[in-house]
């Protein structure tokens, strides 16, 4: 498995901001619950750090797969030790440098999660995006992923 974390993620998923303060605590995310469907199987999850702070984890992706048909699938949530009520939170999905991107909740107001979104990816590898607009102060997180393989 390749994995290489993306310096630089897409313009449209980049949020500024920060957040004075932000300490890296035990991450108390919402639980992770399988919302991809009974077909899916649970991969793993992956940190959502902070912009400023990158060892502040203020949320997870999780990357589901499902055998049968060959799809993976994502969903992004926040560490609700750090975000708290109704926020942005959004998750992108694609094949690795294959197709355009799948994606949920950009310019959202969630209050858990965003997803599922779901690509192709049997035999290949997928690229990943999650991130979350947290508080009044513009605090942002996001982090991308790419190559990881999917099933």
């Amino acid at each position: 498995m390749i994995r290489k974390h993306l310096a630089t993620v897409v313009a449209a998923t980049v949020l500024a901001g920060g957040l004075v303060g932000l300490s890296a605590g035990a991450a108390h995310a919402y639980p992770r619950v399988n919302k991809c469907g009974s077909a899916y199987d649970f991969k793993r999850s992956w940190d959502i750090n902070d912009i400023h702070y990158v060892d502040a984890v203020v949320g997870f992706i999780d990357i589901y797969y499902n055998r049968g048909n060959g799809y993976n699938c994502a969903i992004a949530r926040g560490n609700d030790a750090v975000v708290t009520g109704q926020h942005e939170i959004f998750v992108e999905i694609r094949r690795s440098r294959d197709g355009s991107w799948i994606q949920d909740g950009v310019g959202s107001n969630y209050t858990s999660y965003a997803g599922p979104v779901y690509a192709y990816g049997k035999g290949a590898c997928i690229d990943f995006i999650g991130g979350l607009k947290y508080n009044e102060f513009s605090g942002s997180g996001d982090t991308g992923y790419s190559s990881v393989h999917g099933g």
